[in-house]
């Protein structure tokens, strides 16, 4: 990872973007949960499973933003070595 960030590569900062929306959903999806079960509203833990399905959308997409990442870094190196 740290030869990647030596060089601009476009999959860096979306992914980065997606990483921290990620963290953020998984976050308040476990603060809804949390007062759902304290507070006793059951209609609280559709919020919490909209939460889990936007945090899984989130995560799949950061982890194809990587992997652009890599694919363009190996074209880049095949390119130099012809």
């Amino acid at each position: 990872m740290n030869v990647l960030e030596d060089i601009k590569v476009w999959g860096m900062l979306p992914r980065e973007i997606a990483y921290i929306c990620f963290s953020s959903v998984v976050t308040l999806t476990g603060l809804v949960t949390v007062a759902g079960l304290i507070l006793g509203f059951w209609w609280m833990f559709i919020g919490s499973v909209l939460g889990a399905a936007a945090a899984a959308l989130l995560l799949k997409l950061s982890l194809h933003l990587k992997e652009i990442a890599y694919v363009q870094f190996e074209e880049s190196r095949s390119q130099v070595s012809d």
